[in-house]
């Protein structure tokens, strides 16, 4: 028989730890990752002391925290698993439980160890200056009006930096964000299980739009390490564009060769283009690299097209296809050089500009969130350390006193 809690929801303060952060496959937006899981929730104290021996109420009683063996098949536990996992996971469960110092309550814990692919939706408008967030969300089978999960107060979530297998093409930041929410769901009903009377009579009580599970989505942060795609992408495509203007050096009279060389570059990066988006999944919008490369294709059209025209008119204004270098054609070709180049210049200027202000930007804002949550760590630990020593100085004062008391006594 499950020993069910009260009847109002119970709160479930959960910490995760990613102990090992494995591949991040970008194409199948998946990664790999080890990761331990603290769940803990307050028991009723005169029921919990009833069904643990006297060894370990003892234990209890003296702040040490004791094993419970097997506590899931009797004892009623949230039923937590992931949202987001691929696949099956490996997971070890145990559970303990421990007096909590500061409000003198009993709580059991369940401690989760997992591993395995956990599915992430990638956002890529800023690829590949991106900063890609890995979750962890973890629900319950119960319904929000049973169980609600939020993040521990005091046993902040983290993760191991230095267990990071993908060191060289992604920079994993040092804090973390929670966020809870709801989402509405299905019942889960096991033919097996006892409570599912209990838990009728629970949904009766909820109407459809009403069943919601508690959520807690646990998240670190990578950056991507883009000097590859600058050099490799943004770069390639840079000195593509560029050998494009060097058409112009050629005389008017051979104006077809302009044309040839102008088409053959844009057949050059297209081809470049099918090759770089063979590393990014099939989505709906574009990303940063695609559009420097589609704009700088639009260049080389706008060059082919502009080679086109100058062609027809030196073929009506030329008798034979030659142009003197102090004819009005030879200034129109220079002007639209100009025109052309001026045009390639402020859009990188605009694209510089744009870098600057919002991926970079970015960064240092999660580099700033990095200082801010060691800040908050060293201070938590300082806060520790004088409780402890204040601890120490209220037994060392009532030792004393005891002592005096009892030499007075003799």
């Amino acid at each position: 028989m499950l020993v069910l809690p009260s009847d109002r929801a119970t709160i479930v303060y959960v910490r995760l730890v990613f102990l090992r952060i494995g591949e991040i496959d970008t194409l199948n937006e998946k990664y790999q990752a080890h990761a331990s899981i603290e769940s803990r929730w307050v028991v009723s104290s005169d029921k919990f002391l009833s069904i643990i021996p006297s060894v370990d109420q003892e234990r209890l009683i003296n702040g040490k925290s004791i094993s419970l063996e097997q506590y899931h098949e009797s004892y009623w536990h949230p039923q937590l698993y992931i949202e987001n996992a691929l696949g099956d996971l490996k997971e070890q469960v145990k559970y303990s439980a421990k007096i909590n110092p500061r409000d003198h309550k009993i709580y059991v814990c369940e401690h989760r160890v997992i591993k395995g692919l956990f599915w992430e939706k990638l956002e890529l408008h800023h690829f590949p200056s991106d900063i890609q967030d890995l979750s962890i969300s973890i629900t319950s089978m119960y319904f929000h009006n049973k169980v609600i999960l939020i993040a521990d107060p005091f046993n902040h979530s983290g993760v191991n930096r230095e267990a990071f297998v993908d060191q060289q093409e992604w920079c994993l930041y040092e804090h973390i964000d929670t966020e809870q929410r709801f989402i509405k769901e299905f019942h889960f009903q096991n033919d097996g299980d006892e409570d599912d009377d209990d838990d009728d009579e629970q949904l009766t009580n909820l109407n459809t739009e009403d069943r919601k599970r508690s959520v807690l989505t646990v998240t670190c942060h990578v950056a991507r390490q883009s000097q590859y795609f600058f050099w490799n992408g943004f770069c390639l495509i840079l000195l593509i564009t560029l050998v494009s203007f060097c058409a112009f050096g050629l005389p008017l009279q051979y104006v077809v060769s302009r044309l040839q060389v102008s088409c053959t570059l844009l057949l050059t990066s297209i081809s470049f283009r099918w090759t770089v988006n063979r590393s990014l999944p099939t989505i709906s919008y574009l990303t940063l690299l695609d559009i420097y490369g589609i704009l700088c294709i639009f260049n080389l059209i706008l060059h082919a097209i502009w080679h086109s025209i100058i062609s027809v008119i030196i073929y009506e204004q030329t008798p034979d296809f030659r142009v003197p270098k102090d004819s009005w054609i030879a200034y129109i070709d220079r002007a639209a050089l100009g025109f052309f180049f001026s045009l390639f210049l402020i859009f990188h200027l605009i694209m510089i500009i744009w870098f600057c202000r919002v991926p970079f930007k970015h960064r240092k804002e999660m580099e700033q969130k990095d200082d801010e949550y060691r800040t908050r760590i060293i201070q938590k630990i300082n806060t520790n350390e004088k409780q402890s020593l204040l601890k120490r100085e209220k037994m060392v004062f009532f030792d004393q006193n005891y002592i005096n008391r009892h030499s007075t006594i003799v």
